[in-house]
């Protein structure tokens, strides 16, 4: 990862995934990852939106974090106590050799 991405990563997050189902019981969310160091989030662009595979981008936000997380569609993203639900996950390309962050995109969660 470059040191100029690594500098821009300034705020704080986590996030929870729907636990296993056990007897017919949800097992709750659950913390998948802590501590997780991201880009501020912005509101998405419409090219952006184009990229993540969403066919629309209004009231939907973005963030970047390293390549390669446990972060998948539906897991719910914490900042601060602000919740976001995943929409989608997609490879972005910070250097055109290599795919070494992704972007994040995110739903507010009322």
């Amino acid at each position: 990862m470059s040191a100029s991405f690594d500098r821009l990563k300034s705020v704080t997050a986590s996030t929870k995934r729907e636990g296993a189902v056990v007897n017919g019981l949800s097992g709750g969310m659950e913390t998948k990852l802590s501590s997780l160091k991201c880009l501020p989030i912005d509101p998405i662009t419409a090219e952006l939106a184009q990229t993540a595979g969403l066919e629309s981008w209004v009231g939907l936000y973005q963030t970047m974090v390293d390549d390669g997380l446990d972060i998948l569609a539906g897991d719910q993203f914490i900042v601060g106590s602000v919740t976001y639900k995943v929409r989608a996950v997609a490879d972005w390309y910070w250097t055109p050799a290599s795919s070494d962050t992704s972007l994040i995109v995110l739903e507010f969660v009322a």
